[in-house]
């Protein structure tokens, strides 16, 4: 294992376990002349640059020897009837149609169900995966064991170990097929930063290690990029980027480590975020641990101002994946967001909002009450020792408990400027591949802006089904500890179990053979703001 900072990399993710891929390459002399990683198929190690001291072949004068017949050999046996996508699939040029579900997980129960054209704005491109000729052409190529010409080098994801809050633990990578990979930057020799890169179409299976460039999911992929910087335009405008990461498209040109494979197409570049997830740090409940690192990065060092403006990104945006694993903390108490994509109703159209950072939506009343007592399952009982996350309440840190309409001069001219165009408007200037999330961004800027906040998160549209409406408990802004490691809020807390009628799954009636634990509907509240005032 190599330490890099506070990441412990694993000199070789894995071992290949692709013979086919593997059995050509032999040993290497630094006297030999280096081939450009373009006239390679597989290469097991590719330098940045030009390396000094070496001398280098120029593109298109190497040509192998008897490796070149294996490489053809494994080229013959991949499955490349996929990457007959064309060009406009790839590029994403001009407009293409795109139907939306109007029945979203089964359930019947939808808050849009309109189908829609899709935009694409003339300057947005991007390579998701490479073409069949250039694949063909590639295959071609002989097996290096030794290249030049890599713009950056990877590191999977799943293979990182990050060093933080006395802990070492694995990043999280989800269940998507997509690979993730910590990514060299230009200042990385000099910072010690990388970048998190996530690359669509990998003819690699992350679990499995199958080789075939079938790939299926190419025109989401692309648009879930515009999306992503579409939204990341607007929040640079409402000056909330210091609580998020940023992103941005771009070419890869590196070889994934211990395969050999080229990536020489476009990924979804993102700043990573540092230090753990609040889930890596939440749910472990060792004694010296959490009467030490996690009381004190959730407590006296929390940043206060970082909690309000995550919420009101949230809201602004209609985040509906906002969990402990989209959050990072660090061990001087600074958060960043991360995983934006699940917004504005883009993706999951019968979601209206749903995070962590918000009172009264399901995700926030799972850290109050645990996830059993939310999702009422039977006979579920709130946990004795507290979630450490109740203390991510922005109604701690601003006066009076609400934010009202007092936003900071950038977040006001924003909200104003939204709330005065048009969602076709919106959806032009901004890039929106759907004009449905800019009606949506529209619709909540002009909710914030003309009624305030605590409005807007009880009664702005789109609003949440009922039984995913709950009412808001008094808030806990502080933690106590048990020498024995027992979490408890530094003052008196009722923390009521109040829940709405119907199903917290489907959005949908009660149907479950026992009674329905539920005492209100949803969405119903008993104290100000009132859907009637202002």
């Amino acid at each position: 294992m190599a330490r890099e900072g506070g990441i412990i990399v694993p000199l070789r993710f894995v071992i290949c376990s692709l013979a086919p891929l593997c059995f050509f390459w032999g040993a290497s002399t630094s006297a030999e002349p280096l081939p450009h990683i373009n006239d390679c198929y597989l290469c097991q190690k590719c330098h940045t640059g030009k390396p000094s001291g070496r001398r280098l072949l120029g593109q298109g004068s190497f040509r192998g020897g008897d490796d070149a017949s294996a490489s053809r050999k494994v080229a013959s046996a991949t499955d490349t009837s996929a990457a007959e996508t064309s060009s406009a699939d790839l590029q994403m040029r001009h407009y293409a149609s795109a139907s939306l579900s109007a029945h979203a997980g089964g359930s019947g129960r939808s808050l849009r169900t309109q189908t829609e054209q899709m935009y694409v704005p003339d300057d947005f491109k991007f390579q998701i995966m490479p073409l069949k000729n250039e694949i063909e052409m590639k295959s071609s190529k002989p097996n290096c064991t030794e290249c030049y010409g890599c713009d950056t080098q990877i590191d999977p994801l799943q293979g990182v170990v990050t060093a933080a809050h006395g802990q070492e633990l694995r990043a999280e990578v989800g269940a998507s097929p997509e690979w993730l990979f910590l990514a060299d930057l230009p200042d990385t020799p000099t910072t010690g930063k990388r970048a998190v890169v996530k690359v669509w179409c990998m003819p690699i299976d992350k679990v499995h290690g199958t080789f075939s460039w079938r790939c299926g999911n190419t025109g989401e992929g692309a648009k879930a990029v515009q999306f992503l910087l579409a939204q990341q335009k607007v929040m640079e405008e409402c000056g909330l980027m210091d609580v998020t990461i940023k992103v941005w498209p771009g070419r890869v040109n590196a070889v994934l480590p211990g395969h050999g494979l080229h990536v020489w197409w476009d990924g979804l570049w993102m700043e990573r975020a540092e230090g753990l997830s609040l889930n890596q740090i939440s749910y472990k409940r060792t004694r010296n641990f959490v009467t030490g690192s996690l009381k004190t990065v959730m407590g006296e060092r929390l940043n206060r101002t970082l909690i309000v403006r995550a919420a009101l990104y949230d809201l602004l945006t209609s985040q509906c994946d906002r969990h402990s694993q989209n959050v990072f903390i660090t061990e001087s108490g600074q958060i960043k967001l991360i995983d934006n994509l699940q917004a504005l109703q883009f993706s999951w159209v019968n979601c209206a909002m749903d995070s962590i950072f918000l009172p009264g939506s399901q995700k926030n009343m799972v850290i109050k009450w645990g996830g059993n007592v939310a999702f009422k399952i039977r006979h579920a009982q709130v946990r004795r020792s507290i979630n450490p996350m109740v203390v991510l309440d922005y109604r701690c840190y601003v006066e009076g408990g609400r934010i009202g309409k007092n936003y900071d001069p950038k977040m006001q001219q924003c909200l104003t400027k939204l709330r005065d165009m048009t969602p076709k408007q919106i959806q032009l200037e901004y890039g929106f591949p759907y004009v449905s999330s800019a009606a949506i961004l529209q619709q909540r800027a002009s909710d914030m802006i003309s009624k305030g906040f605590e409005w807007a998160l009880r009664y702005g549209k789109p609003r949440s089904f009922p039984p995913k409406s709950y009412r808001p408990q008094e808030p806990c802004c502080g933690l106590n500890v048990t020498p024995k490691g027992v979490l408890h809020c530094a003052h008196p807390w009722p923390n009521r179990v109040e829940l709405p009628y119907g199903d917290p799954q489907s959005g949908g009636e009660w149907h479950r053979p026992y009674p329905d634990p539920g005492t209100h509907i949803g969405g119903t509240f008993l104290d100000f703001p009132q859907e009637g005032d202002y």
